[in-house]
């Protein structure tokens, strides 16, 4: 009976430690975690292919990168009923929604008003 119950007790442990550690992601997985951006274009540069999006449920900004052949959803806007939407389609104040994930190199943009914006890449 005692014999059983340790075997039993060191079965657990061995359980929870390996859960723990297969649970964890490495740097590398987290900085390219994929989500959904959704927010107020504040400003459009073409040229540059770039955004500024200041996002609805927190009060950060981010410059999102949009690579050309990408697409998204405009939620709010001139042009909110069409499917897909690019770059060229957005204006200032159209609200967005975006599938982006996080640039590996810089994380942090320094705007010409001083403010700091978080990186983004679009990835549709």
């Amino acid at each position: 009976m005692k014999r059983t119950s340790s075997i039993s007790i060191i079965a657990l442990i061995s359980v929870l430690a390996l859960s723990s550690v297969g649970m964890s992601a490495t740097k590398t997985q987290q900085t390219d975690k994929r989500f959904t951006l959704t927010g107020r274009v504040l400003s459009v540069d073409r040229k540059a292919g770039t955004m500024l999006v200041n996002d609805q449920w927190s009060e950060k900004l981010y410059l999102v990168k949009v690579p050309d052949g990408t697409t998204f959803k405009i939620t709010f806007g001139i042009h909110m009923n069409r499917a897909e939407a690019g770059i060229w389609l957005v204006n200032p104040n159209d609200h967005v929604s975006i599938e982006c994930r996080r640039s590996t190199a810089e994380r942090l943009a320094k705007l010409e008003d001083g403010r700091q914006a978080i990186l983004l890449i679009a990835n549709r």
